[in-house]
């Protein structure tokens, strides 16, 4: 997270949970508004060499945030077919399934990030997001953040 932040020390950058439990109360605590724009910047699992941006994402480790009482920051059950704005890209994926194989879509093994996406979602904030490869490299190509 430090490289990151050193290589955009103007923006405010947060860290994946890694508890699903406290995602919520993390996202909340950020006070993010529904007119502003979140990147999700996804580590692939893997090797894997191109920076490449998300179009949706598939949430297979068995585990979500929205499991439990409501906490009241959204639809119970929202709508996840248009979490993120673009429309080109991946597929992320975060845990595994042998049925991945037969999935004609393209898609990369991630690291974290689809709760917190998910968590988003439910309060209505969609988000821009990538799988970076080489950190360098996708922050000297990216046109100014909006």
């Amino acid at each position: 997270m430090n490289d990151i932040q050193d290589l955009l020390p103007d923006l405010n950058i947060h860290p994946f949970s890694l508890d699903v439990n406290t995602v919520q109360d993390d996202i909340t605590s950020l006070g993010i508004m529904a007119d502003q724009t979140l990147w999700l910047i996804f580590a692939p699992a893997e090797p894997y060499e191109v920076n490449t941006q998300v179009k949706d994402h598939m949430n297979l480790c068995r585990e979500n945030p929205l499991i439990g009482p409501n906490l009241g920051n959204g639809p119970r059950f929202p709508d996840m077919s248009q979490v993120y704005l673009d429309n080109d890209g991946v597929v992320a994926v975060l845990g595994e399934d042998k049925d991945l194989a037969k999935f004609d879509e393209p898609w990369i093994s991630i690291c974290g990030g689809i709760w917190e996406a998910i968590v988003l979602s439910q309060q209505g904030i969609r988000c821009k997001a990538w799988v970076v490869a080489d950190l360098q490299k996708w922050v000297n190509e990216l046109p100014a953040f909006d």
